[in-house]
């Protein structure tokens, strides 16, 4: 595939020149939903200006409290097309074929917030969607696939948050939390698990799942402690096995049907999670310090069970961000403990680094690079590959003792952020051997409450079939999509 990646990296290069996008750096914590109450007089200035003759000056002014309780919603709908001809189990009588349309979603976002007082506050939400093309398709798909992709319906943040004292504050409920300073690669960001059901195609800040917790917040001077007690055990969200995205006969050598169980962790007090941060801002910089027990964001077999399974980790890390002019420039560091995998019994120790930079000196324009090291302590050679030393290996995990990732953006924002454009190019390998995807997508503000989002996806494909088995799986998922969302 040299020639796919080149007319991917010529298209970045195209469109980096003429259509970038503004940086996005969303805090999806949505931390301080914050209804500020106007003063009396605030607006007092502004009497008089544009005077009606015919307005009686003896009539009284109706002054209308702003009400505790707000609502908002979207409505979207979303499609997407495969460019290729490509199938999963082509030569099997359950064959599914995912060129052309294969996504008709439509999707509702509903969020009520409630302001109980000055210091507490309530937030209510949740989603749902319903994908047609599973229904309007003749294929057989397997109810594996029908259970991941044709309906949802879940609350997403959903939670009480107060102030205790004058420097406490407490959120209790499903939440999202935001660690480290990377937008492209997960370096010590673990504390929620990710949507991976349409790997590529979305950013990691819309992928995180809230999750149930219990945060403490404690600030003093530049700096914010916080502490969590997670309790709900919930895990990553995977693409269904034998599905466009994991197609699991590609990858395995040998692969069991049905695939083998993902073991979902009960909620009890065995599995409680723990995370404690420190996170200081200063003039031009800022710092942070992070500790986890939390569960991993991948699986392993277990070889007792015979099921997949996540086991608890234990995460020391910190991030830094320091501003040089138009520079941002970024650094992360995470040493985990106990990081299973399939192929050996024991467990394994891993550091992961990562190093950044965004500009910022050219109007409405952000260039960034992100380049992430991932380096196993005690790595064994039989984790790297299908086959070793002769003999196949039944449970591969396809993982080199260090797990090099470039991820590359550059966005524009036009017509006073009404057009924004985003080119993503994310590469695995320390020469990019071994794939990874581009990606190009623009926002359109057609109307108030309106925007239009739509783009193209190519995966690539360097590597070799028995080192990385999953990336030459999926090298024809490429696909054009767009979605229009309605909010009110």
């Amino acid at each position: 595939m040299p020639n796919k990646l080149l007319l991917s990296l010529t298209l970045a290069s195209l469109l980096a020149s003429h259509t970038l996008l503004a940086q996005e750096n969303v805090d999806t914590d949505l931390d301080g939903f914050d209804m500020q109450e106007v003063p009396d007089g605030a607006f007092d200035e502004l009497d008089g200006f544009g005077d009606d003759d015919s307005i009686n000056e003896a009539t009284p002014q109706v002054h209308e409290e702003p009400s505790d309780l707000s609502l908002s919603a979207n409505v979207a709908f979303k499609t997407a097309y495969g460019i290729y001809t490509h199938s999963v189990n082509a030569d099997k009588l359950d064959s599914v074929d995912y060129e052309g349309f294969n996504q008709a979603q439509t999707s509702i976002y509903l969020q009520a917030d409630y302001k109980i007082n000055s210091d507490w506050k309530v937030r209510v939400s949740g989603d749902a969607f319903y994908d047609a093309v599973y229904d309007l398709r003749d294929e057989p798909y397997s109810q594996d696939i029908l259970d991941t992709y044709r309906t949802q319906l879940r609350f997403d943040d959903t939670y009480i948050q107060g102030r205790l004292t004058r420097d406490i504050d407490v959120k209790i409920g499903r939440q999202i939390v935001v660690w480290g300073k990377s937008d492209n690669i997960r370096i010590t960001d673990v504390i929620n698990p990710l949507d991976n059901r349409l790997p590529g195609m979305t950013d990691i800040e819309d992928l995180r799942l809230a999750t149930t917790m219990a945060k403490l917040d404690y600030y003093i001077g530049q700096w914010n402690f916080s502490s969590m007690v997670i309790a709900e055990s919930r895990i990553f969200l995977e693409a269904s096995p034998r599905g466009e995205y994991f197609p699991v006969d590609n990858i395995f050598p040998v692969a069991p049907n049905p695939f083998i169980e993902l073991v979902q962790p009960n909620t009890s007090w065995d599995n409680l999670q723990y995370a404690l941060a420190a996170n200081g801002v200063f003039s031009g910089w800022d710092l942070s310090f992070y500790g986890a027990d939390v569960f991993n964001s991948k699986w392993y077999i277990n070889p007792e069970t015979k099921k997949r399974e996540v086991s608890k980790i234990q995460m020391l890390g910190s991030a830094i961000n320091i501003a040089l002019g138009s520079w941002l420039v970024k650094s992360e560091v995470a040493y985990i403990n106990g990081v299973r995998y399939n192929s050996t019994t024991d467990e394994k120790q891993r550091l992961d680094t990562l190093v950044g930079a965004e500009y910022m000196g050219l109007k409405d324009v952000v260039l960034s690079i992100e380049l992430a090291n991932r380096h196993i302590f005690d790595y064994e050679e039989q984790m790297g590959r299908a086959e070793y030393m002769g003999k196949s290996v039944s449970k591969p995990d396809f993982i080199q003792e260090n797990e090099v990732q470039t991820a590359m953006r550059v966005t524009r924002s036009f017509r006073n952020d009404s057009i924004n454009t985003t080119v993503l190019l994310s590469m695995f390998g320390e020469k990019w051997q071994y794939g990874g995807f581009f990606r190009v997508s623009v926002d359109y503000d057609v109307m108030d409450a309106v925007v239009a989002h739509f783009g193209r996806i190519n995966y690539i494909d360097t590597s070799e079939a028995d080192v990385r088995p999953f990336t030459r799986a999926i090298r024809d998922n490429d696909k054009v999509f767009a979605d229009i969302t309605y909010s009110f």
